[in-house]
């Protein structure tokens, strides 16, 4: 899943080198309309809906970070089918 998220965030920001660890708040390599447009390509390849409310900033410190979120994203929607 990271190598994935990983992908995603090269392709939202392919000017920027991204890696694991990249502080991606911290080295303002996302901004706020970069976030909106990573939680749209998480919702459509994972199959989630990711309510707003739910969103933190420290959710999208990192690939680590992300890919947590993600996960717990994903067993939600499992529990409330």
């Amino acid at each position: 899943m990271e190598q994935e998220i990983l992908h995603i965030l090269q392709e939202i920001n392919p000017y920027m080198e991204i890696e694991t660890g990249t502080k991606l708040l911290e080295e303002e390599i996302l901004d706020s309309m970069e976030i909106l447009l990573l939680i749209s390509e998480l919702e459509d390849k994972y199959q989630i809906q990711i309510p707003l409310e739910s969103l933190q900033l420290e959710d999208f410190q990192d690939i680590l970070s992300i890919t947590k979120f993600v996960k717990k994203q994903i067993e939600g929607t499992q529990y409330d089918n």
